[in-house]
């Protein structure tokens, strides 16, 4: 009978035990620190997710430490805290916090006026991995670490945020698939903001929409959590551009799969596409979005953009077309025969994809690389300068980029004047 009461009481224990691990909780609220957004020449948008409603008060300094800007946003989770009468080319830091000194602090630049300051930018695609514990973080036994934070984010996906903190880019790009598996809010803290936090502090961050990224209500999640410019065509963030001194980003959102469409001509990202290479001025024009051209990898090519985006780049005279969704590196171009370099940067953290070794598929390759990595571009008036480096240092890759001229420029000058002018004048 002891013999059985014994049993039955380790019974009882066994079972009390394993029920902690059973994901019978909500999800821990996501909460972040300060970061930074959509920075123009005389704006900017501090942002932070708080676990429950509080108010933030956000003081702007400039170089000098004085207090130039003071902004008070009531009690709620989500904050975005606009700030405006900012001046060009100026660092300014930033504190935010619910007290009155603010309990968390960073900084950023405004774009230059001038076309001739350097400008540096960080770019990479699918970092967005989570660690094992996230599956369990529903649980008894890790929903208060989970909560609190204390549990560690995926190795390669922070090492690559660090990295790219350490480059001090002016601003970032991701390409795409921020948060695995299905971009949910409940990953967005141990998949995104942790592993980038110091980044995000400092730089503002734009985000490409990923096939990951909108496979929950069509991407609310990404969009909520990001503060985008909105484009005149769509009057949505899914697709947008911005400018930074001689740089102008265009991001694309070609998610076809979920819609059933396809981009053409007469799709709305290709009417906005069109609309930008149009009117923009400035003499470097990066064009992003998620699915690589060219691969050699998994996705290998895509017909439906080499028939309907190629081209227009090309006739527009695009400086590059940057994308992710392969995890690897890979660049093809420039040649003669694709004057836009393609690059595939999706080595941010999530697990790498193998290279072809077929040689059809590798045609025009100009490096390719099964490595967690990022990039960093610097322009510095006529140089543009990409360097793809693996989280341990190595470069990958080192490539430089050319303005348009001679045949090319008359070319650009008949279909946009006014960008052929502004690259005469820096070159």
């Amino acid at each position: 009978m002891k013999k059985r009461t014994r049993w039955f009481r380790r019974g009882l224990w066994l079972a009390a035990f394993g029920c902690l691990w059973l994901n019978v909780l909500d999800d821990p609220p996501l909460q972040t620190a300060p970061y930074v957004q959509n920075v123009v020449k005389d704006a900017a948008t501090v942002a932070r997710v708080c676990p429950s409603a509080q108010p933030q008060e956000l003081f702007v300094l400039d170089a000098d430490g004085e207090v130039v800007k003071r902004i008070s946003s009531p009690a709620q989770r989500r904050h975005a805290v606009r700030v405006e009468g900012l001046s060009p080319g100026q660092r300014y830091r930033y504190r935010m916090g619910a007290g009155s000194a603010g309990d968390a602090a960073g900084s950023f630049s405004t774009p230059p006026d001038s076309d001739t300051e350097t400008v540096r930018f960080a770019f990479c695609g699918d970092s967005g991995d989570q660690p094992w514990w996230v599956w369990l973080q529903r649980a008894p036994i890790l929903h208060l670490p989970a909560r609190w934070q204390w549990l560690p984010t995926k190795s390669a996906v922070t090492r690559v945020g660090a990295a790219m903190a350490d480059f001090a880019p002016d601003f970032a790009l991701h390409l795409g698939d921020v948060v695995y598996p299905k971009g949910l809010h409940a990953h967005y803290s141990s998949g995104f903001f942790r592993p980038f936090e110091q980044l995000l502090r400092n730089a503002p961050l734009y985000a490409v929409l990923g096939n990951h990224d909108v496979m929950n209500a069509g991407g609310v999640q990404i969009l909520a959590n990001f503060e985008m410019p909105t484009n005149a065509v769509t009057g949505d963030e899914r697709s947008y551009s911005f400018a930074w001194g001689p740089v102008r980003v265009i991001v694309l959102d070609c998610n076809t799969v979920f819609t059933g469409d396809h981009y053409m001509p007469g799709h709305p990202t290709h009417t906005f596409l069109m609309s930008e290479l149009q009117r923009v001025t400035e003499p470097w024009v990066v064009v992003a979005s998620h699915f690589p051209m060219r691969s050699a990898s998994r996705g290998r090519d895509n017909g439906e953009l080499l028939a309907s985006l190629l081209p227009e780049l090309e006739n527009w005279h695009a400086s590059l077309y940057l994308s992710g969704h392969d995890h690897c590196y890979q660049r093809f171009g420039p040649s003669e025969e694709l004057p836009v370099p393609l690059v595939v940067s999706g080595g941010g953290g999530k697990d790498l994809y193998d290279i072809s070794e077929n040689p059809r598929e590798r045609r025009g390759a100009q490096a390719l690389a099964k490595a967690f990595h990022w990039c960093g571009a610097e322009v510095s008036g006529s140089s543009f300068k990409v360097t793809a480096r693996s989280i341990g240092g190595d470069v990958l890759d080192e490539f430089r980029l050319a303005l348009p001229s001679g045949a090319a420029l008359e070319q650009l000058r008949e279909r946009n004047p006014m960008r052929a002018e502004r690259i005469e004048r820096l070159r």
